[in-house]
C-alpha cells in the first residue's frame, strides 16, 4: 500500500466521520471529492513511476 493509497482511506474516514457527525456542507463534500479524485490520480502516478523504473532497471542491465 502506498502513501496516496493511505492518504485516500484516512480522507474516507474523515468524510464518513463528518457525514456521521452532520459536519459536513454540500462544498465539504465537493471539495473532498476533488481531494479524493487527486489522490487517486496521485496513486495511479505512482504505480506508473515504479513500473517505469523496474522497465528501465531491466532495459538498463541488457545494455550492461
Amino acid at each position: 500500500m502506498t502513501k496516496t493509497d493511505k492518504a485516500v482511506e484516512q480522507l474516507i474516514e474523515v468524510v464518513k466521520q463528518a457525514l456521521q457527525d452532520g459536519r459536513a456542507t454540500s462544498s465539504d463534500l465537493e471539495e473532498w471529492l476533488l481531494a479524493a479524485i487527486l489522490l487517486e490520480e496521485m496513486s495511479l502516478e505512482e504505480e506508473h513511476d515504479r513500473r517505469d523504473a523496474g522497465a528501465y532497471a531491466s532495459w538498463r542491465g541488457l545494455l550492461h
